[in-house]
């Protein structure tokens, strides 16, 4: 049972549930008959299985890193081996895979495309600086318009994948700026570390104030409704601004990870307003 745990903790079991509702409410979006389909259920599932495997992969890579940063993770306790977790994570692509295929051959083309980035980035790109982190801000957006292509229609999605993007490339930065110590130690050329803190953290404020123009155009453009608009206001953007000005006072690592912890609920804020807005 406590091995089970681990499999399951590795997974970021908040991510997987944040995808799997993103994914799912996109396909709604994109077509309210598909609201209660199967393939709405297979490619939600599928799509966070493929999160899920990109982080078994990139704690598989960042062993040594996370020994100084997250010494607590499955991998790096020694709760997990480094060959349970590679086969772990073939087996969860290989049932996503399986499952996206039952739904149709555009998804199955994202999907199939996400895997292969995915690899890549925790291999590679991770250490590449604004590269790696834009990486992850547009596979995060990416997860609307893969919803909109189980529901075969990505236009209503494209603000949401702006929304995705933006927020989560802010984010990848700010936890680039709070793993810094360990990311010296496996000598990576983050941002923060080529560049300096100060300079990062003006990227991620002005990424935020990006993400919240962004998610008020729509309301704006008629897109979506007055509800929309009282929840993105008050549930997103006011803690955004909170978390900017928490930034602007120049913050202590532990506020760092709080505020990063804050933009992922907001996720879900984000996700609430979209599907109310346009019903």
């Amino acid at each position: 049972m406590k091995n089970l745990i681990h499999y399951i903790t590795i997974l970021r079991p908040l991510n997987f549930f944040i995808t799997f509702l993103s994914i799912h409410l996109s396909v709604i979006i994109a077509n309210k008959s598909s609201a209660f389909s199967v393939e709405a259920f297979l490619g939600a599932l599928a799509g966070s299985l493929i999160g899920g495997a990109g982080m078994v992969i990139n704690d598989y890579f960042d062993v040594e890193i996370d020994k100084v940063n997250r010494p607590e993770r499955p991998i790096p306790s020694g709760k997990i081996s480094l060959k349970s977790a590679l086969v772990y994570y073939f087996v969860l692509n290989f049932i996503a895979l399986v499952l996206v295929s039952q739904t149709n051959i555009y998804a199955f083309v994202i999907a199939l495309i996400s895997v292969f980035v995915i690899f890549f980035y925790s291999y590679k790109l991770k250490s590449k600086g604004l590269i790696g982190n834009f990486v992850v801000g547009f596979m995060t957006g990416l997860a609307f318009i893969f919803g909109g292509a189980i529901g075969e229609n990505v236009v209503p999605l494209l603000f949401p994948f702006i929304f995705g993007l933006l927020i989560n490339f802010a984010r990848e930065i700010l936890k680039d700026v709070e793993d810094i110590e360990g990311d010296r130690i496996k000598k990576l050329q983050t941002f923060p570390i080529v560049y300096g803190e100060e300079k990062s953290l003006k990227i991620f404020t002005f990424l935020i104030v990006l993400t919240i123009i962004s998610t008020l155009l729509p309301y704006f453009l008629g897109i979506y409704n007055v509800f929309y608009l009282l929840i993105i206001l008050f549930i997103v953007d006011l803690p955004l601004v909170y978390a900017i000005r928490v930034i602007l006072d120049k913050p202590e690592k532990d506020q760092l990870r709080k505020i990063s912890n804050l933009i992922k609920y907001e996720m879900i804020a984000g996700l609430i307003a979209i599907f109310i807005g346009v019903n």
